[in-house]
């Protein structure tokens, strides 16, 4: 038998009671102080950094809003052969001049772009271009794998903003 048993059985029933109170305690305790604190206080850090990152969001919507106007944020809007030039010149910035297949305007504020072959980044970056510099919006796009890698045939339809 083992030596904590034998001591066990040499005790009253009434210390036996005790000592299995004060370890159920202690187990309690320990559980208090190992798992339910530390997940208290990571909530609590957690809560304080939402509320921060909001803040923050919050500040930076404003910001955005304040540049924009500053800016004056510039617009195809006009004639569509402003938005026909803008979409050829800025393709062509982005180095996208010999992928340009076909340039077709749509009614007043549309026009449409066919690329063959063009670079997927370079097509990336012109898109955001358009959209950010010039408040133009991608109303359609059609992106294929071509056959030499990282490069794409795409149809893209853009609307100049009212």
């Amino acid at each position: 038998m083992n030596v904590l048993q034998q001591h066990w059985e040499q005790l009253q029933p009434r210390e036996r009671r005790i000592l299995l109170g004060g370890a159920i305690a202690a187990l309690v305790l320990l559980a208090y102080a190992l798992v339910w604190m530390p997940f208290t206080d990571r909530l609590a850090q957690l809560e304080g950094s939402v509320s921060s990152q909001r803040s923050t969001l919050a500040w930076i919507q404003q910001a955005g809003a304040e540049v924009r106007a500053l800016r004056g944020t510039p617009s195809a809007a006009g004639s569509p052969q402003s938005l026909l030039a803008l979409s050829d010149a800025s393709a062509k910035a982005h180095r996208l001049g010999e992928a340009i297949k076909r340039v077709q305007p749509e009614g007043q504020h549309t026009v449409r772009v066919w690329l063959e072959g063009a670079v997927f980044d370079d097509v990336l970056r012109w898109l955001d271009t358009l959209a950010a510099q010039h408040g133009v919006r991608i109303t359609g796009l059609n992106v294929e794998r071509a056959a030499t890698p990282g490069r794409v045939n795409a149809r893209v339809a853009l609307e100049a903003a009212p």
